[in-house]
């Protein structure tokens, strides 16, 4: 269980992240797009082939534990969605979204934190005209580092991240397991 010891200090994002652009050349990694049901999703799978052609060049290379924010609308997220870089070493994904990594705390806990919706309230304040024609929101990189949230120590962001990590997976095994039960009575 959580043990929850000290206060929430409210602080900017931009206070514990620092931004992650460019790449270092390598154009055969990993090309990624989020999804905002799936999360981090190779394009190959989700567009049966990689759709970034001569802009990959301006992709952003992304390493283990790093994230971005894809500032997309979709019915699924409002506002759009934050994923950590987890199931691969290295990506590249589109420049568009604003790519940052964690330099104080924890990167599965700022994940976890956005998927509760709890920042859509500070996101929505950034909005002023809604969604442009190709669904982006108007939230620009440094609007974004600039709201407000609050974070517990390094040591609860952990354990916090520790505990959902684990119930997802618990949950994953869940649904495998239901899935196979279904599959053997059919």
């Amino acid at each position: 269980m959580i043990n929850v010891e000290n206060d929430w200090e409210q602080r900017k994002l931009g206070e514990v992240c620092s931004r992650v652009q460019g790449n270092d050349g390598r154009m055969n990694l990993p090309t990624l797009t989020i999804s905002a049901a799936n999360g981090w999703m190779n394009q190959e799978d989700r567009f049966s082939g990689n759709i970034a052609g001569k802009e990959q060049k301006n992709y952003t290379l992304l390493h283990k534990g790093e994230l971005s924010y894809n500032h997309g609308n979709s019915k699924l997220a409002k506002y759009g969605t934050v994923f950590s870089l987890q199931s691969y070493k290295e990506a590249l994904v589109p420049r568009v979204y604003h790519s940052f990594k964690v330099e104080e705390g924890s990167p599965d806990f700022l994940e976890y934190y956005f998927a509760t919706k709890l920042p859509d309230r500070e996101l929505g304040k950034l909005i002023s005209s809604g969604a442009r024609m190709d669904g982006l929101l108007n939230i620009g990189y440094n609007e974004f580092m600039g709201i407000q949230m609050l974070f517990p120590s390094v040591e609860e962001q952990k354990q916090i991240s520790n505990y959902f990590r684990n119930l997802d997976t618990l949950i994953t095994l869940h649904q495998r397991q239901h899935k196979l039960h279904l599959n053997m009575l059919l």
